[in-house]
C-alpha cells in the first residue's frame, strides 16, 4: 500500500512539473518516471516474491510453532518421565548399594564359613583319616588275629586229635595191663587211670618182705607180665615210685630210712625189668619214702596201703608239646 501511495504521489508531482516546466525537463521526467515504474514494478516483483517467501516462511513459522509446542510438550512429558526415571534410578541405585552392601556382608560371611567349613572339613578329614588308619590296624588285627584263631583252631584240633588218640592208647594200655595181671589178687595189685597216665600199684605183699629190698617170685611174675605189655607198647615212658609207710626203720643196716628204702625197691623194680628186655632209656627209678601216703598211717590198714610200689605209664607226649610250643 506504501509502494501504491508514493507512484500516485511522483505522478501528480510529475503532472504539475509537466504544465510548469519546459519540454525538455518534462521529458527528463518522464524518462524518471518510466524508471521509476520500471523500478515500482521491480518492486512489486519483488514484494510478490518477498510475500511468497514470507508466506512460505510464515508457514514454516506455524510449523515451527507447532513443532515447537509439540517439543514443549514432549520436553514436559519428557521431563516427568525423566524425573520419574531418574526417581526409580535414584532408587534402584539405593537397592544396588544395600543389594552390594548385603551382598559384601554376604561374602564376608560366606567366606567366614566356608573358611570355618573348610576347616571343620579338614579337621573331619584328619579324623576320618585317623579312624581310617585305626579302622586299618584293627583290621590288620582282627586278620592276625583270624590267622592266629585259625593256627589256634588247627593247634587245638591236633591237639584234640592227638589227646583222643593218648587217651584212646592208655585206655587200651590200661586194658591191656589189667588183661596181663588177671589171676593177681586184688588187693595186691590195682590198675588205675590219672591225670592220663596208668599206674600199677603192687603192694608189699607183692614184691618185698618186711624191710628188704628183693622181689618175691610172686611179684617178679606180675612184673614179667607188665613188662611184656611195655615192650609191645614202645612209645611208653616208665616211672617206678617206691612209697614207704611213716614207721622208722629198725637195724643199722646199709638202709638208712624210709626213704632210702622206697628208692632202693625201685631200683629193684627196673633191674628186673630190664632183664625182661625193658628199654632202660625208657625207665625212671624214684622213691618218695613216708611223703604221698594214700591212707592213713593212724593204723595197720591205712599203713598197709602206703607202703606199696607204683609203676606209672606215661605217653609220649613229644607231639602234643611241639604242638604247643608252635
Amino acid at each position: 500500500m506504501l509502494n501504491h501511495r508514493l507512484l500516485i504521489t511522483i505522478i501528480i508531482f510529475i503532472i504539475t512539473l509537466a504544465s510548469c516546466v519546459p519540454a525538455r525537463k518534462f521529458q527528463d521526467v518522464q524518462t524518471l518516471n518510466e524508471k521509476l515504474l520500471k523500478e515500482n514494478n521491480e518492486c512489486k516483483t519483488s514484494r510478490s516474491e518477498l510475500q511468497d517467501k514470507y508466506d512460505d516462511l510464515n508457514d514454516k513459522y506455524i510449523n515451527l510453532q507447532e513443532e515447537k509446542n509439540e517439543l514443549v510438550s514432549d520436553t514436559a512429558t519428557f521431563g516427568d518421565n525423566y524425573r520419574r526415571q531418574r526417581d526409580m534410578n535414584d532408587e534402584l541405585n539405593k537397592l544396588y548399594e544395600q543389594v552390594v552392601k548385603q551382598n559384601k556382608e554376604l561374602l564376608t560371611n560366606a567366606t567366614a564359613t566356608n573358611q570355618k567349613l573348610s576347616q571343620e572339613l579338614e579337621d573331619r578329614k584328619r579324623e576320618m583319616d585317623k579312624k581310617q588308619q585305626q579302622l586299618n590296624e584293627q583290621q590288620s588285627q582282627i586278620d592276625k588275629l583270624n590267622t592266629d584263631l585259625k593256627e589256634r583252631e588247627k593247634k587245638v584240633n591236633d591237639l584234640e586229635s592227638i589227646l583222643a588218640s593218648k587217651d584212646s592208647t592208655m585206655k587200651a594200655l590200661k586194658n591191656k595191663v589189667n588183661d596181663a595181671l588177671t589171676g593177681f589178687e586184688k588187693g595186691d595189685l590195682t590198675v588205675y587211670e590219672k591225670e592220663g597216665k596208668i599206674y600199677v600199684s603192687m603192694s608189699d605183699k607183692l614184691l618185698f618182705k618186711s624191710g628188704s629190698i628183693a622181689v618175691d617170685p610172686k611179684g617178679k611174675d606180675a612184673l614179667k607180665k607188665v613188662a611184656e605189655v611195655l615192650n609191645k607198647n614202645t612209645d611208653i615212658t616208665v616211672n617206678v615210685e617206691g612209697h614207704t609207710d611213716n614207721v622208722p626203720l629198725n637195724g643199722s643196716g646199709s638202709i638208712k630210712d624210709n626213704w632210702d628204702l622206697s628208692v632202693l625197691r625201685a631200683t629193684s623194680i627196673i633191674r628186673i625189668l630190664e632183664e625182661y628186655q625193658v628199654d632202660a632209656k625208657r625207665v625212671i627209678a624214684g622213691g618218695r619214702g613216708e611223703y604221698a601216703p594214700v591212707s592213713d598211717n593212724g593204723n595197720a590198714e591205712g599203713r598197709s596201703k602206703n607202703r606199696r610200689t607204683e609203676i606209672i605209664l606215661t605217653p609220649d607226649l613229644s607231639k602234643l608239646y611241639q604242638i604247643i610250643n608252635k
